[in-house]
C-alpha cells in the first residue's frame, strides 16, 4: 500500500499539483562550510525559530534569515533532547537531569532517577523517557501548579522507545516500529496509583525514530531514517522522501537530517495542505478504480 502511495506522490509532482513544495533550508553543502555537526534533537519555539543541538552546544536556527546562533556560552556535552514549552522556556535534557535554558546556560530544574534519552512538553508538564535495566520507564514532570517539580513514573516497558511527542491528554510514544498514545493518569488520590491506558495508533515495519502532531487538524507526522509520513484519517502516507528528526509549528513542517558532516534541515510549508492534497488525490484515485 505504501508503494502506492509513492507512486500517487510522483504522479500529482508531474501534473503540478498546488500543495507546497518542500524546501531545503540547510544543505549538505552549506551544512559543512558552517561546519555543522547535528545530533538530532530538535524542536520548534511556536515561531519559525528551531532549536537544535550539536555534541557540545545548543544552537538556535532562524529561518527567515538562515543564521544559525549558538546560545551556550561553555560547552555542555551529551545534550539528549530539546523541547519548548508553548510559553517559550526551553528545556534541555541531558543524561541525568532536566535543565533550563537560560541567558547562555544550562540550569538544572530536576535530578533523573535515571539515564535519560527522550524529552516531550506541553504547558503543564515535561515527559521523559528513562533507562531501567532491560526496559525504560515514562515519567512525567509538573511544570506548574501546586504540584510543580513532582514526578510520577505512567509507564514501564520492556522496549527501548526513541521517541516521544506531547499532546493533550498525554503523550505519543514511539517503540519500534509502533507509536502509541500513553494517557495521563486519572482516578488516583494523591501519591497512590492511578489509571493510565495505552492505544496503539500506527504499526511500520521499520524503527520510527521521531513523532509530531497537529493536533487542530488531526494529523501525525512520523519519520523513519529514510521517509517521512503522516497518519491521516486512517491512511499512512509518504510525505518527503527523508526522515530522521521533525518538528512541527504553524504548519510548517521541518525534517532534520544529523550527519557527519552534511547535516540537513528541510522545511514543508503549508504541509496540512500537501497531506490533504495527497489524500485527495488518493481518494480519486480509488473511485476511478473502483466506480
Amino acid at each position: 500500500m505504501i508503494k502506492r502511495y509513492l507512486v500517487a506522490l510522483i504522479v500529482m509532482a508531474a501534473a503540478g499539483c498546488q500543495s507546497p513544495a518542500p524546501r531545503v533550508q540547510i544543505s549538505p553543502e552549506q551544512a559543512r562550510k558552517l561546519g555543522l555537526d547535528l545530533t538530532g534533537p530538535v524542536a520548534p519555539d511556536g515561531t519559525d525559530k528551531l532549536y537544535l543541538a550539536t555534541p557540545t552546544t545548543l544552537m538556535r536556527h532562524d529561518p527567515g534569515n538562515n543564521r544559525m546562533e549558538n546560545l551556550l556560552n561553555d560547552p555542555y556535552p551529551n545534550i539528549r533532547d530539546v523541547a519548548v514549552t508553548p510559553g517559550g522556556t526551553v528545556l534541555v535534557l541531558r543524561p541525568r537531569e532536566l535543565a533550563l535554558y537560560m541567558a547562555g546556560y544550562l540550569v538544572t530544574l530536576y535530578r533523573l532517577p535515571g539515564e535519560a534519552t527522550a524529552l516531550s512538553c506541553d504547558r503543564d508538564f515535561a515527559y521523559v523517557l528513562t533507562d531501567r535495566g532491560q526496559g525504560a520507564r515514562l515519567l512525567r514532570i509538573a511544570l506548574t501548579g501546586t504540584s510543580k517539580g513532582s514526578t510520577k513514573s505512567i509507564l514501564t516497558t520492556q522496549d527501548r522507545p526513541q521517541a516521544l511527542c506531547a499532546v493533550r491528554g498525554g503523550c505519543l510514544v514511539a517503540s519500534g516500529g509502533n507509536i502509541i498514545k500513553v494517557t495521563d493518569p486519572v482516578g488516583g488520590e494523591q501519591g497512590a496509583d492511578s489509571e493510565v491506558t495505552t492505544v496503539l495508533l500506527v504499526a511500520m515495519h521499520e524503527p520510527v525514530t521521531s513523532v509530531a502532531a497537529d493536533q487542530d487538524r488531526l494529523i501525525l507526522y512520523f519519520a523513519t531514517d529514510d521517509m517521512t509520513y503522516a497518519w491521516l484519517q486512517g491512511q499512512i502516507l509518504p510525505v518527503f522522501p527523508a526522515g530522521s528528526r521533525l518538528a512541527w509549528a504553524r504548519d510548517t513542517l521541518t525534517i532534520c537530517r544529523p550527519a557527519k558532516p552534511d547535516s540537513q534541515i528541510v522545511r514543508i510549508p503549508n504541509v496540512s495542505r500537501h497531506t490533504n492534497a495527497l489524500l485527495e488525490e488518493i481518494a480519486q484515485s480509488t473511485r476511478h478504480k473502483h466506480p
